[in-house]
């Protein structure tokens, strides 16, 4: 018998022995479903909660469970994928809700904004965008124009925006969910800084770099109260700043950042690390732009000899693994790769390059004692 089958037989005993005690059994399944999503095992999951679905139907229709297990549904249904039928059973949940507690409930807009995020996932915009303007009456009826709720709604509406590719569209509701933070919290609040770097986002998309710049600016300097002038952190606002400023030819300003950007990978992951790589690269379109081959050329073979150091450090560690098993010649073969990747000789990798012609010397000389105890036996 399948796995799937006795599951299934699970959930229907304890739907059966509790036949006569719906809320019991609605219970007891809920129970079974929530230890099962907790530990991963969605089908399972989701098997106790359409059993507990088909005992709430056989109560009445404002109980509570009924909301419980069709929010149950949902989550199990969104994690193992189904977001169409997670959105079927949401809208089971609102409905039940709105009829229980009217269309003002208090409680609506979280399910209302759960749906939200569920359509941009089936990228149906239309649908996250009316049902997020019906979040923003609520937000505004409850809690005023110029409140955080608000707020939130403005950022979460452009970014349904940019998902669509409309920064145009987005800029708007940027700057008023700006407008809104500033006068609640002031303006060096660290909770601007997801919208300033959407907003920021948004002009280079519209490549009004003047207007990208002001806002990354304004970013950088609330990270740098809160973090400091080194930390990952900063990254992001470092990297857009640099960039808005090239895109307006202000290379003289965009070279230090550029620079910095460097340091601050490689304080954040490391000298040899992939990041600092792709970091190189756009130092090296910079250089490009400028006619500056001569360092955009450096700026290129450093990033190649990260990535070589990475491809073979990765090399190294497969053909460990098949010495280890005993397979000589694919240790060899990946031993011979390895050294290939990371020549001719860099700085960069000296140090791997040395350790992996040791390596070959080393499995050489084991080898050549296997061929020579053999002969030896073949002999007698």
């Amino acid at each position: 018998m399948s796995a799937r089958c006795t599951i299934a037989i699970a959930c229907l005993a304890l739907a059966g022995a509790a036949a006569q005690e719906p809320a019991a059994g609605i219970q007891s399944l809920l129970d079974s479903g929530d230890a099962s999503y907790m530990h991963g095992d969605y089908d399972a999951a989701r098997q106790s909660f359409e059993a507990a679905w088909e005992l709430g139907r056989n109560t009445a229709t404002n109980d509570p469970a009924r909301y419980d297990v069709l929010k149950r549904l949902m989550r199990v249904s969104a994690a193992s994928g189904d977001l169409a039928g997670a959105d079927r059973y949401l809208q089971q949940a609102i409905s039940w809700r709105e009829s229980t507690f009217g269309p003002d409930d208090p409680k609506l807009p979280a399910d209302l904004l759960a749906a939200v995020g569920i359509c941009r996932g089936l990228k149906d915009f239309d649908r996250a965008m009316f049902l997020l303007r019906r979040v923003l009456a609520l937000d505004n009826a409850a809690s005023g124009p110029d409140s955080k709720p608000v707020a939130d709604d403005y950022s979460r509406m452009a970014q349904i925006y940019m998902d669509q590719k409309m920064a145009d569209s987005a800029v708007g509701p940027l700057n008023l969910a700006l407008s809104i933070r500033t006068a609640l919290a002031g303006p060096m609040d660290v909770t601007l800084v997801p919208d300033f770097d959407r907003l920021a986002e948004a002009y280079v998309a519209l490549r009004q770099y003047d207007n990208a710049e002001y806002i990354y600016r304004r970013a950088l300097v609330i990270r740098e109260s809160v973090y400091g002038k080194v930390h990952a952190d900063l990254i992001a606002s470092v990297d857009g700043l640099a960039y808005a400023c090239f895109g307006q030819q202000k290379y003289d300003q965009a070279e230090p950042l550029y620079r910095r950007l460097i340091d601050l990978w490689i304080f954040s992951v490391g000298n040899d690390h992939p990041m600092v790589a792709i970091a190189l690269d756009k130092v090296a379109v910079f250089y490009k732009e400028q006619k500056k081959f001569d360092q955009a050329q450096e700026a290129e073979n450093h990033a190649n000899a990260i990535r070589a150091r990475s491809l073979a450090t990765g090399l190294e560690t497969e053909a460990s693994w098949q010495w280890e098993q005993g397979k000589a010649a694919p240790t060899k073969t990946l031993l011979d790769r390895a050294l290939k990747t990371v020549e001719p000789p860099d700085p960069v990798y000296d140090d791997l390059h040395k350790e992996i012609e040791s390596m070959l010397y080393g499995l050489r000389r084991e080898l050549a004692k296997q061929n020579a105890a053999k002969a030896a036996t073949n002999k007698k």
